[in-house]
């Protein structure tokens, strides 16, 4: 066993962590994104509810003071944060979610390339646990040669003594 196997092991324990940190980081990407995104998607519903609210209650108060222009706009106000909050719903991943992934990652889009990056990383790391573990493998059965060669070589060199004495 010389050096050069030791640097060998050494590169493959490098490559080998440098793949768990970009895992790790490609999962805290994804939570992160979907907390954000999630928290943002609540704020503009929380933010349009209590407009639709307070346009529904202003549009009771003027439609019982009879000034149905005033009414009809507070109506049509409130129908059109209804079709906002529907909107802002429907497409929370590209509106909320995928715009943080953008943002925490130089290189990923979307949530979809998140995913795929993330099998690509997994898919490398388990490569790479099993290449480490051929190394460990062979370094074990050269070992084990080496102690059997020794030991029998110790066998035949004590029957030498044993046939001389």
């Amino acid at each position: 066993m010389d050096n050069s196997f030791f640097s060998q092991i050494k590169s493959e324990l490098a490559q080998y962590g440098q793949t768990v940190g970009k895992m790790g980081q490609l999962h805290l990407i994804g939570i992160i994104s979907r907390v954000l995104g999630l928290f943002l998607l609540i704020f503009a519903v929380v933010l349009c509810v209590m407009a639709f609210l307070a346009f529904c209650a202003v549009a009771a108060i003027d439609a019982l003071s009879f000034y149905m222009p005033v009414w009809a706009s507070a109506l049509i106000v409130g129908g059109v944060y209804v079709l906002l909050l529907i909107i802002a719903v429907l497409c929370r991943k590209p509106l909320f979610i995928n715009p943080f992934i953008r943002l925490l990652s130089n290189q990923i889009q979307s949530e979809d390339e998140l995913t795929s990056q993330l099998v690509e990383t997994e898919h490398q790391l388990e490569m790479q646990q099993v290449r480490m573990e051929c190394q460990v493998e062979n370094a074990t059965r050269e070992f084990d040669f080496y102690v059997n060669l020794i030991t029998r070589g110790w066998k035949v060199f004590k029957a030498l003594l044993k046939k001389k004495a």
